[in-house]
């Protein structure tokens, strides 16, 4: 009996013994742990998602900021990723780098990798942002990067679902009075010139330097300014450039333009203002960024302004005396020598003028030849409309209206349907494209868009247009740039 109760202990030991020394090994071999946590945390808080946006309205095209931040106190083995920020509805871009910073929440030190991306809806309706993922798997050694992070007992999958956010987006104010929609928290305007207005001469140039800076819009939505009221002056615009600035707040954008202007008659000249509309989305308001007008005098060649020229007329009146008084042997003198000199010199003189006026044609055909441009082809915009109008694609219905009507009046400075309406003047016409304009920021406005009536009046139009041509009948174009 006692050498029976020996080898029972001996069976006992041996159970103990694998028990603590095999068990650990089997425990490795099982499948990992697989956690699936919401937006609030993992049981031990260790690891968790929180998603943000900086408002819950806002307008068509106005910038909307998300916030995507991980907050996390284990080590992740390389690999750990978000899913991609998917939206059809909207135009969005990451805002610089990934932050990274660590924040202390009811006294555990979490180290935070934050993602910011700013979003411009381009629809009015409700807007979503839909949930992003997070995946990783948690590290079973010690980290060497950052002693904060903890490493786990056994190797588990994290998998983290954000929450879902709802925008509502809504259409453009009644009041705003202008087609060039700028919805920015603001935008301001300022010029530069190359030289002093004070002592500008009658064919002087000077460029006039403009420039438009605006925050939470990008530069492609900011419009050349127009430069085609009637003056004295001639106007050269140059091609606008553009730049586009991105940080971890925002956007900033800039617009330069840059104008020859041209003196070619003496007076007085008055620039006149210009007023750029824009909505501020902080304050809710229409506002305006403004250049103030300018006046300044055109001189004649010698630097005589007009009052100058007028009082030295009147001088000259009051000399005439002067001139009866001289003697008539005198007058008869300079008269011969003048025609002697008028016979000799007369052919050298009229060569070098002949020489003169084709240089200075050559000049300005150089100069027109920078600033022209070239018009659309006329039947192949009408084509384009057709096309459009059967697809009820209001975007290129828009696009291919416009070429059309540059086309028709051989315009280009017509670069808005607003100006193509006040050029058409016509009341039917006028209607469509105003809701044309108002269609392109609706939601689901193709369905709404009298495409068919549009094209009859393009339709009817275009043949007016092709009957006066064919019947040689005057068809004025307005100049590309006028005086």
């Amino acid at each position: 009996m006692v050498k029976h109760r020996s080898y029972q202990h001996f069976y006992l030991l041996g159970l103990v013994y694998l028990i603590f020394f095999y068990f650990p090994a089997w425990a490795q071999n099982e499948p990992e742990n697989f956690l699936i946590e919401n937006e609030s945390a993992t049981e031990q808080n260790e690891v968790f998602l929180q998603t943000s946006v900086n408002k819950n309205q806002v307008y068509v095209q106005e910038a909307l900021i998300y916030s995507i931040k991980l907050y996390y106190t284990l080590a992740f083995e390389r690999g750990a990723s978000f899913s991609r920020l998917e939206m059809s509805e909207a135009a969005f871009n990451k805002l610089g780098d990934d932050l990274n910073y660590t924040e202390t929440i009811d006294g555990v030190l979490y180290t935070v990798n934050e993602s910011r991306f700013i979003i411009f809806p381009q629809r009015s309706g409700e807007f979503s942002i839909a949930p992003m993922r997070f995946r990783a798997f948690t590290q079973t050694r010690a980290t060497r990067n950052n002693n904060n992070l903890q490493t786990t007992a056994q190797r588990q999958t994290i998998e983290l679902i954000s929450q879902e956010h709802k925008i509502s987006v809504v259409t453009l104010p009644r009041s705003y009075p202008s087609l060039n929609w700028l919805p920015s928290s603001n935008v301001t305007i300022s010029d530069s010139w190359s030289r002093s207005l004070q002592d500008m001469r009658i064919g002087d140039s000077v460029v006039r330097t403009i420039q438009l800076d605006a925050k939470d819009i990008y530069a492609s939505m900011l419009i050349n300014l127009d430069f085609t009221s009637a003056s004295k002056l001639r106007n050269y615009p140059a091609e606008a450039q553009q730049v586009d600035i991105t940080e971890n707040s925002g956007v900033r954008s800039g617009h330069t333009q840059n104008v020859t202007i041209v003196a070619t008659e003496v007076g007085k000249f008055t620039l006149p203002a210009i007023e750029i509309p824009w909505w501020n989305t902080e304050t809710n308001t229409l506002e305006y960024a403004t250049l103030p007008a300018q006046e300044f005098d055109i001189l004649t060649v010698d630097g005589q302004s007009v009052e100058a020229e007028i009082g030295l007329q009147n001088i000259g009146s009051t000399s005439g005396s002067f001139w009866s008084s001289i003697n008539l042997n005198l007058l008869l003198f300079i008269g011969v020598l003048v025609l002697i000199s008028a016979l000799f010199f007369g052919p050298v003189l009229l060569l070098l003028w002949h020489k003169l006026k084709k240089y200075i044609y050559k000049l300005i055909r150089k100069e027109n030849n920078k600033t022209e441009q070239k018009i659309p082809n006329i039947n192949k915009s009408l084509q384009a409309l057709k096309r459009a109008c059967e697809q009820q694609d209001i975007n290129a219905t828009a696009e291919s209206f416009l070429s059309w009507g540059q086309a028709y009046f051989q315009n280009l400075a017509l670069y808005n349907i607003k100006k193509l309406a006040e050029k058409f003047n016509q009341n039917s016409l006028n209607s469509l494209l105003k809701n044309l304009q108002e269609c392109l920021y609706a939601e689901n406005s193709d369905k709404n868009f009298e495409f068919d009536s549009l094209l009859e009046e393009v339709i009817i139009l275009h043949k007016d247009r092709k009957a006066n041509l064919d019947k040689n009948l005057p068809f004025s174009l307005p100049p590309l740039y006028k005086n």
